[in-house]
């Protein structure tokens, strides 16, 4: 590879963004199926618990693809509301990856803002919060890879499989959908949906043994070709789609009994009451043929789908989704209120008859003289009275939600605790999540000078709206919390940030705001504050009592766009981007830093190369102001030839400046290498690890330490996009170097 070429690669590269935590510090806080099976595996045609090895019958709901209409839906509030009024123990995760065509061909691309292909960082944060979700709500999630051509994207799903199971190695809620529907006529035939599992497969078995459910011809409806001639792997189920209005249990239903007889499971991941497009009334009768079935054989389903009847998106209309009308449902109350389809009323008459009492099974077997029925209360009610027996004492396995004091239970949060009598007997207490209040505008708030503000959900500004001379930021004119009670809010921090009611008369008021009384922050000086709003509880919601953390910092010097990498022939000029002052402050200039440099010349607002062949890097530097941070910023300048640049070595050593040599070799005790796109290592001794990858200009692009114990262990470096690195390992005194090409 040329220099150039590298460089341009390198100058391009960025770091993917690492998984939020949110289900990695999840904990369940109702008592569902998870806590009951365990992980999901195989035995015989049976789907399994691994925690009782009792056969698992699950029963839940697909969401729509997850593009612009399926979206809404995928959020933790929408999963627990589902979880508890449909008695869901199971949904699913519909990733859309690059095309919708049900063809398997690339007639229709998923928006590039939701597909995976173009926004993986952005799929892969949604499904963990999703897993989230599913831990809280103690409820299996499919994570599916919903393409019509999966076998055309084995690259991408390999990626994609290592990176999930690696993260959710331990959490036995996840089940691994590889292949959604495969399409006979466009090459996904079973020999090639079993070349295609037989890659994916051992990907995901690397990090975890949960179940694996594999797609199976013309749409996934012959499980029992699977089944004929398995998948080389261990825990893999066989799957079947049906709608009922399209698909008759008796044309298609034998292909199920064919696989179970054969020795195989089959889970059902998509069905629908109506035609196979999604539209047209449901049939009922038929409906209730397939889950009579897929009840007599225990057989987990899942319904397609979690969404309203008409996109909000392109107005089409589908007639399987569950909820009627044309908006996204999204909150617990719109939930309350939302209207069914009449395939939506089927589909929770159906779930709801089934679902279970999961906490009557936690504690199967633990009864005696102490326990007492399950009692169930809201975040709100404080305590519970009148449940527990006379004569026994308790302990509670999870004292931040629930205690015993006296006769009464006493409420902490939500979620759930085993109270254990001192007859060893135990009972089950679950505390429900009461909604919490909201006030118009107030969240954590980050403002720069002059004026711009982010917060979680938008993006506003600061400008002088009361006319006193100092910037503010408008909240509400209500004096009520956006669910209807009166709220306080105090200013821990005045002198940095105060909040008052004052007369809105700036020109950027809006037209209801305008000449009114509207409550505002007001920022005086920079730094951290703290806003506490106070609201007491109304019915459906809890008591308000939160601090906001309000942060005013000094603006940014913004530099032209100019300003940027570039190349320029010998002699040649750069574009004017290079200012020698910005808002009336000099900026001043190193080169490979250092103050002067023989490859460059400033011309105005610009440089001129000389007649060598060089590569430089040029930083600008500006002073901190009053009101402004002090700010560097590079650019990298290539005069003529990179490849036979006069002062490679120069910029080498200032791009990367670590001092360590190069070297494939073990270094003392401690052994690594570079197979493919995983870091292997071997240390002698247990203790801490730390790994350092450098990019060529000398950025630490990954970082991460963790504690191993003696012997073989691997990192994957497959999320660094290509170019060459730099890698450090290092334990206590041992120290091993890589160079390393990502191709």
């Amino acid at each position: 590879m040329k220099l150039t070429k590298l460089l341009t690669s390198i100058l391009a590269c960025t770091a993917i963004s690492a998984f939020a935590a949110g289900a990695a510090t999840a904990t369940p806080k109702k008592v569902g199926p998870v806590s009951y099976y365990g992980a999901l595996h195989t035995s015989g045609n049976k789907i399994v618990g691994a925690k009782n090895n009792q056969q698992a019958m699950l029963r839940g709901i697909s969401l729509f693809w997850s593009d612009a209409t399926g979206d809404p839906y995928y959020n933790s509030t929408v999963i627990s509301w589902v979880v508890d009024n449909f008695k869901i123990d199971v949904f699913r995760y519909a990733m859309g990856v690059e095309y919708y065509d049900s063809n398997g061909g690339t007639s229709n691309k998923v928006d590039v803002s939701t597909s995976y292909k173009a926004n993986p960082t952005g799929q892969l944060s949604t499904i963990d919060r999703m897993v989230q979700a599913a831990i809280e709500n103690d409820v299996y999630i499919i994570i599916d890879w919903h393409s019509h051509r999966a076998h055309l994207e084995k690259d991408l799903a390999k990626e994609f499989f290592k990176t999930v199971s690696e993260k959710y190695k331990d959490v036995p809620n996840v089940i691994y959908e590889i292949y959604n529907e495969p399409v006979n006529n466009n090459g996904g035939d079973w020999g090639t949906i079993k070349s295609y599992a037989n890659t994916i497969c051992p990907v995901i078995r690397a990090n975890t043994q949960n179940l694996i459910i594999v797609g199976t011809p013309n749409w996934s409806q012959h499980p029992e070709q699977g089944a004929r001639d398995p998948v080389n792997s261990t825990n893999i189920a066989y799957v079947l789609h049906f709608y009922a209005s399209s698909h008759s249990k008796g044309s298609y239903g034998g292909n199920v009994s064919s696989a179970l007889n054969a020795g195989y499971p089959v889970f059902i991941s998509e069905w629908g009451t109506t035609n196979a497009d999604g539209d047209g009334e449901p049939n009922s009768s038929a409906t209730n043929e397939w889950t009579s079935f897929m009840d007599q054989n225990n057989i987990p389903n899942c319904n397609w789908s979690l969404r309203q009847q008409t996109s909000h998106v392109d107005k089409k209309s589908e007639k399987s989704a569950i909820f009627a009308g044309d908006k996204p449902l999204i909150t617990a109350a719109d939930l309350d209120k939302a209207t069914l389809t009449s395939s939506g009323n089927i589909i929770k008459s159906y779930l709801t008859k089934n679902g279970r009492v999961w906490t009557d099974s936690l504690i199967k077997g633990k009864s005696g003289s102490c326990s007492f029925k399950a009692a169930t209360a809201k975040q709100t009610d404080g305590k519970i009275s009148g449940v527990l027996k006379s004569g026994c004492s308790y302990t509670s396995s999870n004292e931040n939600v629930a205690t015993v004091s006296g006769s009464d239970i006493i409420l902490k949060d939500y979620g759930f605790a085993i109270l254990t009598g001192n007859d060893g007997s135990q009972s089950v207490v679950t505390v429900q999540e009461v909604a919490g209040q909201t006030i118009q505008n107030l969240e954590n708030i980050l403002c720069q000078y002059p004026s711009s503000c982010v917060t979680d959900t938008k993006t506003s500004r600061t400008l002088d709206f009361d006319g006193d001379g100092i910037k503010d930021y408008p909240l509400s004119m209500e004096d009520k919390t956006n669910q209807g009670s009166k709220f306080t809010l105090t200013a821990l921090d005045p002198t940095i940030v105060s909040v008052s009611k004052s007369k809105c008369t700036n020109g950027n008021c809006s037209n209801t705001q305008m000449n009114q009384q509207v409550w505002m922050l007001h920022f005086h000086s920079y730094g951290k504050a703290r806003v506490v709003a106070s609201a007491p509880a109304i019915t459906g919601y809890r008591a308000m009592q939160d601090t906001f953390e309000i942060t005013y910092q000094k603006g940014l010097y913004n530099f032209s766009d100019k300003f940027k990498d570039q190349t320029i022939a010998l002699g040649g000029k750069t574009t004017t981007g290079f200012q020698d002052k910005l808002l009336g402050n000099a900026v001043t200039y190193t080169y490979n830093g250092k103050e002067s440099t023989p490859y460059l010349t400033k011309s105005g607002d610009a440089f001129v190369g000389g007649n060598q062949n060089a590569i430089v890097v040029v930083t600008a530097h500006i002073d901190e102001s009053d009101n402004y941070q002090e700010t560097n910023r590079s650019a990298t300048i290539i005069i003529g030839d990179a490849t036979n640049a006069v002062n490679l070595a120069e910029w080498a050593e200032y791009t990367n400046p670590i001092s360590i040599k190069p070297v494939n070799k073990i270094v003392n005790s401690l052994k690594a290498s570079v197979q493919g796109s995983t870091l292997q290592f071997t240390t002698k001794h247990t203790g801490l690890v730390k790994v350092d990858v450098y990019d060529a200009l000398g950025v630490n692009v990954m970082q991460q330490s963790d504690i191993y114990a003696a012997g073989n262990h691997s990192i994957d470096l497959n999320s660094l996009s290509n170019g060459s690195y730099t890698l450090v390992i290092r334990q206590g005194s041992q120290k091993s170097s890589i160079r390393w090409t990502n191709k």
